[in-house]
């Protein structure tokens, strides 16, 4: 017979295992490239998440991608370890050929499973990453509106000081915008998107309040000037008024009416005098705030308010003996005119309870009201009449029944 002899049957057996290994190596060897190709994928998103973010988000991904990682690169040893193990190139034995088998097999097998997981991971932070990404593009917008903001201002406060302002305000406040911006500056990767985010909010609304406070110096310097210029006159008038007027109205009080009527005007002028002393103080106060060396313009307000209060309560003592006498010489001339405000009032009242259900309540604060009223004549049948008395009783009376009234509709709408 010619030919080749034909393989005996435990060769044959060999180069079938020594086949299905090379095969087996060749699969694992692709899913080698499949799974580094996904490793270093994710490997280029995590390192861009690095490179942008260090808040809670990227943090999380990190974590979760931590046992993935490993498990990648622990499969990947395995195989490199197997195909030092087995050199399927060369002739195999039968048991090394089946070992390497099962061998490559097993691997290739955990590489895929380790690509699975990170096609899992992938779909799973997908929308993170799409996060952190809109976020980056919205970051670098932002920053340069926070540049431009804090550059404005910067130039705002030069002009300022170079018209004689000193600009405490708006220099702390441009601080403050330039620690914000250092933030900025500093990234994400050190302070966390959000971080860097607000911070360039923070920066823009300080620049801003800064720029604004800057606008607003030329007004407060003309309104402290003016409101000085207004508060000297009104002082000088309420002095004046305060020496002619104020003894010689309370003469007349003295003489023309009972002690009641002016008693409590008595001490007037000493109450003049401290008043007038505490605006000339607060004054001096505003004026030294307001020197070009302080420039302290809300405290020079701040004092210019309280001359103002002090000056409208020397203004109050100076008219009350003037007013005193203009309101007893009204009464004292018609006592029934203020006689029949109060009772009308009284009497509308009256027609308001008798409209609808009456309140046992009402109906007594009513008569109570209305017995007032015929008291209040008897104070007109004294030689000397205290009219004042006289006025203020009625006037309560006028008050508490318009409470009353108030009182009857609420009640009546509930």
């Amino acid at each position: 017979m010619s030919g080749q002899p034909a393989p005996r049957w435990w060769r044959r057996r060999r180069d079938l295992a020594l086949a299905s290994a090379r095969d087996a190596q060749a699969s694992a060897a692709v899913a080698l490239l499949e799974l580094d190709t996904a490793q270093q994928s994710a490997f280029s998103h995590l390192d861009f998440l690095a490179n942008v973010d260090a808040g809670p988000i990227a943090r999380r991904i990190r974590q979760a991608w931590a046992p993935v990682s490993a498990a990648a690169d622990a499969a990947i040893h395995g195989y490199l370890e197997a195909l030092e193990r087995w050199d399927v190139t060369a002739d195999l034995e039968l048991e090394d050929a089946s070992a390497a088998v099962a061998g490559f097999t097993a691997h290739g097998t955990a590489m895929q499973a380790v690509l699975a997981d990170i096609a899992a991971f992938s779909e799973q932070f997908t929308p993170e990453f799409v996060s952190v990404t809109r976020t980056l593009e919205q970051l670098v917008p932002r920053r340069r509106a926070a540049e431009a903001a804090v550059q404005q201002a910067w130039s705002a406060l030069g002009q300022a000081e170079a018209a004689g302002f000193l600009a405490r305000r708006a220099r702390a406040l441009l601080g403050r915008a330039l620690q914000h911006l250092e933030v900025v500056e500093a990234g994400p990767v050190v302070h966390g998107m959000d971080t860097v985010l607000h911070a360039c909010g923070d920066a823009v609304a300080a620049a801003h309040e800064a720029a604004h406070d800057v606008e607003q110096l030329p007004e407060r310097r003309q309104r402290v000037h003016n409101t000085t210029t207004s508060l000297r006159t009104r002082l000088a008038a309420v002095e004046w008024r305060a020496g002619r007027d104020g003894e010689q109205v309370l003469r007349s009080l003295r003489r023309g009416y009972v002690e009641g009527c002016w008693a409590d005007l008595e001490d007037g002028s000493q109450r003049t005098a401290t008043a007038l002393d505490t605006a000339r103080r607060e004054l001096e106060v505003a004026e030294g705030a307001a020197s070009d060396v302080e420039q302290r313009w809300d405290e020079a307000l701040s004092g210019l308010a309280r001359a103002r209060t002090a000056l409208d309560e020397a203004q109050a003592h100076v008219d009350g003996p003037s007013d005193r006498l203009a309101l007893l010489e009204s009464v004292a001339a018609d006592p029934a005119a203020v006689h029949s405000r109060a009772r009308f009032a009284v009497r509308d009242t009256q027609k308001l309870l008798m409209a609808g259900p009456v309140d046992p309540q009402h109906a007594a604060a009513l008569d109570a009201l209305a017995g007032r009223l015929d008291t209040t004549l008897g104070l007109l049948e004294r030689r000397h009449p205290d009219w004042l008395a006289y006025a203020q009783s009625l006037d309560a009376i006028v008050d508490e029944a318009r409470g009353l009234v108030l009182d009857i509709r609420a009640s009546r709408a509930r």
